[in-house]
């Protein structure tokens, strides 16, 4: 029987390199536009709503805007609604930008909300944003 070699290296480090640069295939293109779909159609009406306002006073406030930011408006409401599945705010950012409230970076950020678990989340550059209070 032949015995296994183990290789050690204690000091060394592993460093992967990812390519985010590539478009997916459209199969999985197709698969992410129909999830983002249904849980848009799926979000509770009200929440939708007023989530869609709230996007639109972050981005007055901020040059650059998350979900995270949208959060924080629309937990600072005095009844803030509520939905079933939060999947439903990537496509309120998207629906934010085709009306121009928003616009599209190449950039992402780890969120900071633990029940996030650092999910990432794309930065938006604010078209709305105002240096007055």
């Amino acid at each position: 029987m032949r015995e296994r070699q183990h290789l050690w290296m204690p000091n060394a480090q592993i460093q992967y390199a990812l390519d985010w640069t590539q478009q997916l295939p459209p199969p999985a293109q197709a698969r992410i536009a129909d999830g983002m779909r249904a849980a848009d159609e799926n979000a509770d009406d009200r929440w939708r709503h007023i989530f869609d306002g709230c996007v639109l006073a972050a981005a007055r406030k901020r040059a650059e805007v998350t979900s995270d930011d949208v959060l924080e408006e629309i937990e600072a409401l005095p009844h803030p609604p509520e939905t079933h599945n939060l999947a439903a705010i990537g496509p309120a950012m998207v629906r934010a930008a085709t009306m121009g409230i928003l616009s599209r970076t190449d950039r992402v950020v780890r969120s900071k909300r633990p029940e996030k678990h650092g999910n990432r989340q794309n930065i938006w550059i604010s078209r709305y944003h105002s240096t007055k209070p």
